[in-house]
């Protein structure tokens, strides 16, 4: 990766508690879960941009079969990533771009 990926403290949390979920739902898809988040941050990482803004400077990707969003900011001069939120695509979607660094 071209730059370092940074989650905020509740981005961390949805993570577990999603891995927690579905874990509890098959042993192994908490598993499958956090492949899929990691997948995608590799791809951030290595291509930070190729994603558009959506609202200000939050960028989204969605995850392979888990119906989740990465909402991040891409900060070149720092070279960082910073994930906001990993975010279930059922919820409000007025709440996904709240939080900052």
């Amino acid at each position: 990766m071209k730059y370092r990926i940074e989650l905020h403290p509740s981005a961390k949390k949805d993570i577990e508690q999603a891995f927690k979920w579905y874990e509890k739902r098959s042993l192994g898809l908490g598993e499958r879960f956090i492949e899929a988040i990691n997948e995608r941050f590799i791809e951030i990482g290595n291509y930070p941009d190729r994603y558009a803004k959506r609202k200000d400077e939050f960028r989204e990707i969605t995850t392979k079969i888990f119906p989740y969003i990465i909402i991040y900011e891409f900060i070149e001069k720092e070279k960082i990533i910073f994930v906001s939120y990993i975010f279930h695509s059922k919820r409000n979607p007025k709440r996904k771009h709240r939080r900052k660094r």
